[in-house]
């Protein structure tokens, strides 16, 4: 068990993930179903979706500027304040300011999405890093839980304001603890747009390629709850359904963890394949009972999954040759990018064939999990 909190900065790192994660599942889980619930087309979120991770991909290299400038914790700060104002937008219907909105939901991600890497490759070592990422899923876990249950109540019973005040509490809190293990990133280029932007496109490294293919993944983990509440028709069967799932992924996230750091090539095939079989599951099933099990289902191995290839990841960054930072804002970029021209395409798409684009999401997710594991052993 002492792997688990080798340093004293581990603990820091799991209080932070759990705080944040708390904060930010109003937007990560109910994000989709909030902006559908109070009228959004589903072509259009998906097209604001694009451009949110558009914007945010042109944007992330604000991490290094304002990370070795004044901290990694005033990126969290930056991003959290803009979060809070995501949630109101949310609440009071965001479809009314579009424009803000996108960029209020794009620059937080910018400034903080790369600083899980890159305190990893700076303060966790390679022989805990499959159990401390299990440790981090954990306390994810652990915030989407109890803020599930949070939700769903503040949502039915319209507390909207006791809602967003709990949510800018966890968010100042994740703040607190960001700002205990807060250093300053080194980077000697000043012209730090320019060198990412040209380092994305000038290394196509498999790490890269990697994040490129996480898209898919993080499509489904945005909209399936979205296609669930559709299927449900009930907010408060949906809210039900998200925190019973959550409660039975520990298990298996702990477990993972030992597995990933004996062997994570075998370890990274075995929940390869699970997670291919439950996603195809989405493709045949209609019955509302099943579809809630698979989901359950998804939610676990998402985490189990996530584990192994975060690990493969932070590896891959810990071993290279150029700064962690960098690399961490390199490989987000790519992510971003890719997730814009999909988003779009998706939204073209949704716009034509309705909810039936959610099937194409499903073979996407298939494909990309196959196309990393094969990646990973690279």
């Amino acid at each position: 068990m002492k792997e688990y909190f080798y340093k004293r900065e581990y603990k820091w790192l799991y209080l932070t993930k759990f705080f944040y994660i708390f904060a930010n599942s109003f937007i990560d889980i109910f994000g989709t179903v909030m902006l559908y619930k109070n009228g959004m087309p589903l072509y259009e979120i998906l097209l604001i979706y694009g451009l949110r991770f558009g914007l945010m991909g042109l944007c992330s290299p604000l991490f290094l500027k304002v990370a070795s400038k004044y901290g990694i914790a005033s990126c969290a700060i930056l991003a959290n304040m803009l979060r809070i104002a995501g949630v109101y937008m949310i609440q009071n219907g965001a479809q009314n300011n579009l424009l803000i909105f996108v960029f209020v939901m794009s620059l937080p991600g910018a400034l903080s999405n790369p600083i899980a890497d890159a305190v990893s490759s700076k303060y966790v070592e390679n022989e805990h890093r499959g159990r401390y990422n299990s440790m981090r899923n954990i306390a994810r876990i652990c915030g989407q839980a109890f803020a599930s249950i949070f939700v769903t109540w503040g949502v039915v019973t319209n507390n909207q304001t006791l809602l967003l005040l709990i949510i800018s509490i966890f968010f100042l809190l994740d703040y607190l603890c960001t700002a205990v293990v807060d250093y300053k990133p080194k980077i000697e280029n000043r012209h730090v747009f320019q060198e990412t932007i040209k380092y994305v496109f000038k290394h196509i490294d498999s790490y890269e390629l990697i994040f490129c293919l996480r898209t898919s993944h993080i499509i489904e983990r945005l909209f399936v709850p979205l296609y669930l509440y559709l299927v449900l028709q009930d907010f408060v069967a949906f809210g039900t359904v998200v925190t019973i799932s959550l409660m039975f992924q520990m298990i298996t996230v702990v477990l993972v963890g030992r597995l990933t750091d004996k062997d994570t090539q075998k370890t990274n095939n075995f929940v390869t394949l699970i997670k291919v079989m439950i996603t195809a599951v989405f493709l045949f099933v209609r019955d509302k009972i099943w579809i809630s099990f698979n989901k359950m289902l998804s939610d676990n191995f998402e985490k189990v999954y996530e584990t192994t290839v975060q690990t493969s990841l932070q590896n891959k960054i810990k071993l290279a040759k150029e700064d962690n930072s960098l690399l961490s804002t390199v490989g987000q970029m790519s992510l971003c990018f890719t997730e814009f021209f999909v988003f779009s395409g998706l939204s073209i798409m949704s716009y034509f064939v309705g909810s039936n684009v959610f099937y194409v999401i499903f073979i996407l997710s298939i494909f990309s999990s196959l196309g990393i594991n094969v990646l990973v052993k690279k």
